[in-house]
């Protein structure tokens, strides 16, 4: 939707049958408001294309298999509401559903062994930084997972001063997980 107030056209790209399963009812009824968003179902990102900036993309409709080039200013990709973090290790506490565990949350788990407390977006591996939608938070936002990127570099940098001064008990190794899906 806010896109559709500063471009001349929006297009939406979904893979599946409809946008039913990830919208909410009252979303899909303003994107039918709208007459410079359409939405083409069953449809994915194959290509990008240009030189300095993005020019175009090539889409493929998953039912004929038809691939079309569309002109494109921009791309904007919605990865789903789900934490899809089956792939960190198990040494990462996560919630119930999946969301990475920071901070006092690590804490309150029992998953902490260090002396001192967390920092705030860390996880419960010393030195590997979470933030963004993947990590346990009421706030699902692209303006607070940006901000919690900030801090978790500014925090990374603590950490490998600290770990430098032998004052984290832990070896030098820092990292952080995100993802931004708002």
């Amino acid at each position: 939707m806010f896109f559709s107030n500063h471009a001349r056209s929006v297009t939406i790209l979904c893979r599946g049958e409809g946008l039913e399963k990830n919208m909410s009812r009252y979303l899909i009824d303003q994107l039918a408001t709208r007459s410079n968003i359409r939405v083409l179902h069953r449809t994915e990102v194959v290509a990008a294309h240009g030189d300095t900036s993005l020019e175009a993309i090539d889409v493929r409709n998953a039912t004929s298999g038809e691939t079309t080039r569309l002109e494109s200013g921009g791309l904007f990709i919605f990865i789903g509401a789900d934490a899809e973090t089956e792939w960190l290790p198990r040494e990462i506490a996560l919630d119930a559903n999946g969301y990475v565990l920071t901070g006092s949350d690590v804490t309150a788990s029992g998953r902490w062994e260090l002396d001192r407390d967390p920092y705030l977006l860390e996880t419960s591996v010393p030195g590997i930084f979470a933030c963004g939608d993947v990590r346990f938070s009421p706030v699902k936002r692209v303006a607070a997972a940006v901000g919690e990127g900030s801090m978790a570099i500014a925090f990374v940098h603590q950490y490998l001063k600290e770990a430098e001064l032998g004052s984290t008990g832990v070896a030098a190794q820092a990292g952080a997980v995100s993802t931004a899906r708002s």
